[in-house]
């Protein structure tokens, strides 16, 4: 059975992942901040309480792990640090085979691509978010310099609506498709999990 790691499990994405994850198979290790906001038990699921910021906390959620998902989330520019100490501790993981890190649309290179899922909406969100934009952005950076297996998704704008199955994937130079689910999220995430073709591929996700 494969080992995967989800981070930020206990967010409205993590838990969509959790659930996808047992559905799949795969050992969870979810690394939560509050374990009591994860209500479901399950033999495969390992809840480790702790931070994104500790190195001792990562590794203890990522040790063995073949697979690993980020979907932290923060209301203060801390994200660079988070994953600097991410990508420290998933390049001493041997048996990695994938890490997908879920970042922003209007981050790195898709700045412009998001002036297209609503130009207003847009505008205000990157000039009240502007340190929160900035530190994403030096976030992928820092995945993007590593030798990781990794894929960056950015979804366009998250729903807490019902599965559609309708989830397309752009690059940052195509016109954004519409909103998604968190669900369809979380599925999206476990299509291309373990599909060849992916490495170092930065897309951004929504709906048809």
């Amino acid at each position: 059975m494969s080992r995967i790691a989800i981070l930020g499990a206990s967010g409205g994405l993590g838990t969509h992942l959790i659930t996808s994850a047992l559905e799949h198979g795969f050992e969870v290790s979810a690394l939560v901040r509050d374990p009591e906001k994860i209500t479901r038990a399950n033999y495969n699921l390992t809840l480790i309480k702790g931070d994104a910021g500790s190195g001792e906390d990562v590794q203890a959620a990522i040790e063995e792990c073949r697979f690993v998902v980020s979907a932290l989330g923060a209301r203060k520019p801390v994200m660079t640090a988070c994953v600097q100490n991410l990508v420290r501790e998933l390049q001493a993981v041997k048996v990695l085979k994938r890490f997908i890190f879920v970042s922003w649309l209007g981050a790195g290179d898709s700045a412009m691509q998001a002036q297209g899922v609503s130009e207003l909406r847009s505008a205000i969100t990157r000039t009240t978010h502007k340190k929160m934009f900035e530190d994403i952005s030096r976030a992928e950076g820092i995945i993007r310099a590593s030798r990781l297996p990794y894929v960056i998704l950015r979804p366009t704008r998250l729903t807490d609506g019902g599965p559609t199955h309708s989830t397309v994937a752009v690059d940052a130079k195509e016109a954004p498709p519409g909103p998604i689910s968190r669900v369809d999220l979380a599925h999206f995430v476990f299509r291309i999990l373990e599909e060849p073709g992916w490495e170092r591929r930065e897309v951004t996700v929504g709906s048809k």
